[in-house]
């Protein structure tokens, strides 16, 4: 009995002194020793743990990053939802993990919008896009901020491929945006709306794993519309901060002054140049419609903005 135990003890030694234990720093080789059954199972899941292998602080440190990763989906939802409720309930035709792609993206539009409101000069508002640039930088170089969208966006890049030149030319245009510039022709306002609902709309097309030309150009029409059609909806409120975007080859045409408007509000010939404006708009939409019998379905989702552009543009047509 005591010559199995003594063989027992030699095995256990023999076993226990070919352990490596591999830190993140270092490599510790344990000393032999004797230890029964179940000390040797208990010695081999200490050496697991630090490698990684069962029950590891990794395994903890997965969870909080789950945490944190969902955390920061409910933020970009929330922040959808109540800013943008249009998108949001859009983003119910979307697969479900596609879905936080899509809050990502639009979470950031919103963030980039809200900048020219929240900062007494434009200046400051350069540095505030400026920091989106950088952190759509370090988001694609694998590095992103401990931002809420920067982490969703990261995560998304996981399951689809993105273009971060669209996100840089729309965080171009809402940069030149502070300043106001003037909007001289019908040119001048598709230009914003393809530098920003348009490329926001190739971006979803991406998302969606959609790599077609014809989809391509019904999101360059659906995207121009969709932004000519933002603008006139806030006219009255731009024109409350005392901000004109009708382009100033229309309001010359129906001579329309900007400080009369500014000082009385509609005026003669205003409804006429919206009417004009609407018209392009419209025209935008009938041109994307073209597209539509070519383009696969897995793109519908991304282009279901035009429903609510036509809507707007219809009412604003039985208006005026």
């Amino acid at each position: 009995m005591s010559t199995h135990l003594e063989l027992h003890n030699r095995l256990n030694k023999h076993l226990i002194s070919k352990i490596f234990v591999q830190s993140n720093l270092t490599l510790v080789v344990m000393a032999p020793r004797i230890f029964a059954n179940n000390n040797i199972i208990n010695t081999l899941r200490i050496a697991s743990c630090r490698k990684g292998i069962i029950g590891s602080p990794r395994g903890y440190s997965t969870a909080k990053e789950d945490e944190k990763l969902h955390a920061a989906i409910k933020y970009c939802s929330d922040l959808v939802k109540k800013h943008d409720p249009e998108n949001y309930l859009i983003s119910t035709f979307y697969p479900k993990h596609l879905q936080k792609v899509y809050f990502a993206i639009r979470a950031l539009n919103i963030e980039l919008i809200m900048v020219r409101e929240s900062v007494s000069k434009p200046q400051l508002g350069s540095m505030r896009m400026q920091f989106w640039r950088e952190t759509i930088d370090s988001t694609f170089k694998g590095n992103p901020p401990q931002q809420p969208i920067a982490q969703v966006l990261y995560d998304s890049l996981k399951i689809c491929q993105l273009s971060p030149l669209f996100f840089r030319r729309i965080i171009d245009e809402r940069d030149a945006q502070l300043n106001d510039p003037p909007y001289i022709n019908n040119k001048d306002l598709e230009s914003y709306g393809e530098n920003t609902a348009s490329c926001l709309l190739y971006l979803h097309l991406q998302s969606l794993g959609v790599e077609d030309i014809q989809a391509d150009h019904a999101a360059s029409h659906i995207g121009k519309s969709i932004g000519i059609v933002t603008i006139l909806r806030g006219f009255p409120y731009l024109v409350s901060k005392r901000r004109m975007l009708l382009p100033s080859a229309i309001t010359s045409k129906y001579n329309i002054s900007q400080e009369e408007i500014f000082r009385k509000g509609p005026v003669k010939g205003l409804e006429d140049a919206i009417f004009e404006i609407a018209t392009l708009a419209h025209d935008h939409l009938l041109t994307a419609r073209t597209f539509l019998q070519s383009i696969p379905n897995q793109a519908s989702p991304a282009l279901l903005l035009a429903v609510t552009s036509f809507t707007i543009i219809c009412i604003i047509i039985l208006l005026f």
